[in-house]
């Protein structure tokens, strides 16, 4: 699969290997060491899993904030696909400056993600999104995208209802019916900031626990609310 040509004029995304799994062994090591929930040496990222299931909404925010200060995130992420970044921005790249550990908890009284898309947020269009989640992904578990061509249509069906916003009911209908995407650890998401995507309610004994940054070409205009939102790097 030409991955670039799919991101632009494909479906939007495209599931991808990483190409380094010890660097992406490393990550979940790191975050594992880094969670604040437990003295046991013996931990594995089932057993935070676990841990964090049982957790409130407010001590899993905690744990988010807590875990804010991992500052190489975007790097570790980026390099885990080296050849893939590079064939889409070369190797002078804006990357975000504070990658993000996402933690959702099992259970109907989980709040769940609304369909929205990147460009909401003030990203640029020249970036695109790598989500890592850091273990194999349970049945529904994962994340929902709408691809490229059907994100567009629902966006204009918004916009010519006269209802003036995005996940509006047309979007909010269509999210019990949709499926996430199933992978296993060592696979993650790459797409562009035009798709609609949200997450369901789901049901299990774990928490799901991922990792995202955004990346773009340094030769790109940035086009950012806030340019402090990414930093220059060279990738290796």
């Amino acid at each position: 699969m030409d991955i670039k040509k799919e991101l632009l004029n494909g479906k939007g995304y495209a599931v991808i290997d990483i190409e380094n799994m010890n660097l992406l062994n490393e990550l979940q090591s790191s975050f594992i060491k880094k969670i604040n929930i437990s003295n046991d040496n013996k931990k594995d990222i089932n057993f935070v899993r676990k841990k964090v299931a049982k957790m409130s909404k407010a001590e899993v925010n905690q744990c988010m904030v807590d875990l804010s200060k991992f500052n190489n995130l975007s790097e570790m992420i980026v390099n885990s696909c080296p050849k893939l970044v590079e064939s889409l921005c070369g190797k002078e790249l804006f990357i975000q400056r504070r990658a993000t550990f996402v933690m959702n908890v099992p259970g109907e009284g989980q709040a769940k993600q609304w369909p929205h898309y990147e460009l909401m947020s003030g990203i640029s269009p020249y970036s695109y999104i790598i989500w890592v989640p850091l273990h194999d992904l349970e049945e529904n578990s994962g994340v929902y995208y709408f691809d490229q061509k059907k994100s567009l249509e629902i966006m204009k069906k918004e916009q010519d209802s006269g209802v003036g916003i995005v996940n509006g009911p047309i979007a909010l209908n269509m999210m019990s019916d949709q499926k996430p995407k199933k992978l296993n650890f060592g696979q993650a998401i790459i797409f562009n900031p035009f798709l609609l995507h949200g997450n369901r309610v789901f049901n299990s004994e774990l928490a799901r626990i991922a990792c995202t940054t955004r990346f773009q070409s340094s030769n790109k205009p940035l086009l950012q609310k806030n340019s402090d939102y990414l930093k220059y790097y060279t990738l290796n």
